[in-house]
């Protein structure tokens, strides 16, 4: 190959690398702009979310289902301020609080099996949230 071959296909190369290099750049850019973009959901709709979940999931009755939303709701709201704080170890141990006072309302509707099962199912979850941990 002669040195003008060879400068040329470097330029090419060095060409086709910066453009591969904006492409990506560009694509992150648009992911991250279409993920700013998505609404937050209220309160109202996590909690009817969560109610729907716990509805499949633990078979709940139809008389149990506006009391567990009720549930969800009043929590998700008191979630949504706890987010604000800012010290972490306070932040921890009012979730810790909130969530032992959802499991003692849950444990007054819910039957001792399907009790059973949303144990399981929040244990789940956790173990999903925080890889770190053992289940």
């Amino acid at each position: 190959m002669t040195y003008i071959t060879m400068h040329t296909n470097f330029k090419f190369y060095q060409k086709s690398i910066l453009l591969l290099s904006l492409l990506v750049m560009l694509n992150f850019l648009a992911g991250s702009a279409a993920i700013a973009q998505q609404p937050s959901r209220t309160p109202e709709d996590r909690a009817k979310h969560q109610t729907e979940m716990m509805k499949t999931d633990l078979k709940l009755t139809a008389a149990q289902e506006p009391k567990v939303y009720a549930i969800n709701l009043k929590y998700t709201e008191k979630m949504h301020d706890l987010r604000e704080i800012e010290d972490t170890a306070v932040r921890r141990k009012s979730f810790e609080t909130m969530n032992k006072q959802i499991d003692s309302e849950f444990k007054g509707i819910l039957t001792a099996e399907q009790f059973k099962s949303y144990q399981k199912m929040m244990a789940d979850r956790r173990s999903h949230m925080q890889p770190g941990r053992q289940k």
